[in-house]
């Protein structure tokens, strides 16, 4: 994209002077960053009518917000989003090079309209995370079970100073898991 064209959007915040300085730059790197991809062969993106992909996916993309290194970006529609993700190796690294100073570590991303802020999705995520974990422990409990009622097994009991620091770790992950 030639760097002299500035968007409706940017030249309405810089008039406006609307924004800080650090917003302003991550918008500026996303662009730029994003005006990068481009498109896998058999997408026709030779024609001159056809704007590239990586300009269209900016146009039609703007960040959001940046929290605890996750970067909200909104779109208009969710295949541009579609878009985003199947690229999104490539975007976060090159926001990786340009914005060492952010550590960004992964993008989310939201449909225009929708009413999800950074906090509600990475709660969300979190819920996840700590949902998986919860069913992991319960199958190596079950594992652990299976073990202990094989008579081969009987003989070879662990000291009661080992087995009491396996259950109070046990008992700390599923405290921990049970907060929210």
């Amino acid at each position: 994209m030639n760097e002299r064209i500035v968007s409706a959007a940017d030249m309405m915040l810089q008039a406006a002077n609307i924004g800080t300085s650090e917003a302003n730059e991550i918008c500026s790197v996303w662009k730029k960053v994003v005006s990068g991809v481009h498109s896998f062969k058999h997408e026709s993106e030779d024609s001159d009518k056809r704007m590239p992909l990586g300009e269209r996916l900016a146009g039609n993309t703007r960040v959001i917000d940046l929290k605890n290194g996750v970067l909200l970006v909104e779109s208009d529609h969710p295949g541009w989003i579609q878009y985003l993700r199947m690229y999104q190796k490539f975007i976060l690294k090159g926001l990786q090079m340009n914005l060492p100073e952010l550590k960004i570590t992964n993008l989310a991303f939201r449909v225009a309209g929708e009413k999800v802020n950074l906090s509600e999705a990475y709660d969300q995520q979190v819920r996840k995370s700590r949902n998986e974990m919860a069913k992991k422990i319960e199958e190596e409990e079950r594992q652990l079970k299976k073990y202990e009622k094989k008579p081969e097994n009987k003989g070879s009991e662990l000291p009661p100073e080992l087995l009491a620091k396996f259950d109070s770790i046990r008992q700390s992950m599923l405290t921990n898991s049970d907060n929210k």
